[in-house]
């Protein structure tokens, strides 16, 4: 057994001279803290070393004599032992979990002792539901002043001035406006919602809706019935040039609002959006509508999958059945998406309200004292053990 110790700044220096000199197949013996970084003591065994290298010789000469005949029995051989090597790699996973499992609450610990300020922001982020890299950048920039007793305020300032607003109400604004976006996220509701509030400052006459949702059953008929209420005509569009001829004899409307198909973002369907953007035919503008109570892994998935057919902004429904808003506050600042909207209920049109920066960063925070759910430190481990397994 062959043992080596090594001196870094950071445990994610030291874990790569390991992995550097030592390779894939080092284990970790002990680690701890100094007063110039961390120390990491790390063996290797150099038979299995040498073991691991033959096969890197074996194809070549395998090649010169190998046969049908040899297959057979080589298959044979590979599925009698076939439980054990499952066995085998099954131990190697635990136990590399159990060493990133160590390596994270070292490295939390360490963290915790060189940089409170830091790793108390950070906290305070992830349990607003912030993502992790958009939490250290915040933290980072907010402590690059030096004051660390108003880094709270300006990490707020800071949040308020990256998310992206539209600077004017869609409504006011008029056009052909087509609501995007996965099914079950309440683009009808938020159409009638729209329209109630566009009749009640503007006649109705001057505007029209139309549908292109032919799957689901009964999304025609519920937007008939929104329109009846309010004295607004529908029109159906069952293909793009249905849609592109409809809209041309709509050109004198002031506001045209699509209501689209539910697609999820993993369908192959969604690049044939009737509503896409194409090269001259930018009229239509496109908004996605989101839950804001979908976790943050998919609401990365909706933006990134809608985004093939041309975003002009977004509107946030279920607000009211939201446990956190930072997830939402994430998406918006990283993919620089503004935001419209905030939708938290059936009422219509009073649910549905203009976003004021202010307002959304409050509301998050306020759900963030109120989310018991999530522990800070478990979300700090976490986001460490994960930035030390990108490390590797």
């Amino acid at each position: 057994m062959k043992l080596k110790r090594y001196l870094a700044p950071t445990m994610r220096q030291a874990m790569a001279l390991v992995r550097d000199e030592l390779g894939d197949d080092a284990v970790i013996m002990s680690s701890r803290k100094t007063d110039s970084g961390v120390e990491v003591v790390a063996a290797i065994d150099p038979e299995a070393q040498a073991y691991n290298a033959q096969p890197k010789e074996e194809p070549a000469a395998r090649s010169s004599y190998y046969s049908p005949e040899y297959a057979g029995q080589a298959n044979a051989m590979s599925s009698s032992g076939g439980p054990e090597i499952q066995k085998m790699a099954d131990e190697l996973q635990a136990v590399k979990q159990m060493l990133e499992n160590q390596l994270s609450g070292l490295a939390w610990s360490q963290s915790e002792t060189r940089e409170p300020e830091k790793v108390a922001l950070i906290k305070r982020l992830v349990k607003l539901g912030l993502g992790w890299k958009l939490a250290q950048r915040l933290s980072d920039e907010a402590l690059a002043s030096g004051n660390s007793d108003q880094a709270w305020s300006n990490v707020l300032a800071q949040i308020e001035q990256e998310i992206p607003v539209d600077s004017r109400d869609v409504i006011e604004k008029g056009g052909i406006v087509a609501l995007v976006g996965p099914t079950g996220v309440g683009k009808t509701t938020t159409i009638a919602k729209m329209a109630s509030r566009f009749v009640m400052r503007n006649s109705a006459s001057q505007m029209a809706l139309v549908t292109t949702d032919c799957y689901k059953i009964g999304a025609q008929a519920q937007l008939k019935t929104f329109a009846d209420l309010l004295g607004v005509p529908v029109h159906v569009a069952n293909s793009q040039g249905e849609l592109y001829n409809l809209l041309s004899s709509l050109a004198g409307k002031k506001l045209v609002l699509i209501d689209t198909a539910g697609i999820s973002q993993k369908d192959i369907m969604l690049s044939q959006q009737f509503t896409k953007e194409q090269p001259g035919l930018n009229s239509i503008r496109n908004y996605l509508v989101m839950s804001a109570a979908t976790q943050l892994n998919v609401m990365q998935d909706v933006v990134r999958a809608f985004g093939q057919v041309g975003l002009h902004g977004c509107i946030l429904t279920k607000v009211d059945e939201a446990l956190q808003l930072g997830h939402i506050i994430t998406v918006l600042i990283e993919h620089r998406l503004s935001v419209s909207y905030l939708s938290g209920g059936q009422r219509v049109p009073e649910d549905l309200e203009p976003v004021k920066v202010r307002d959304l960063v409050d509301k998050a925070i306020v759900l963030g004292q109120q989310n018991t759910q999530m522990d800070p430190d478990d979300a700090f481990r976490l986001g460490l053990g994960r930035e030390i397994t990108d490390a590797q």
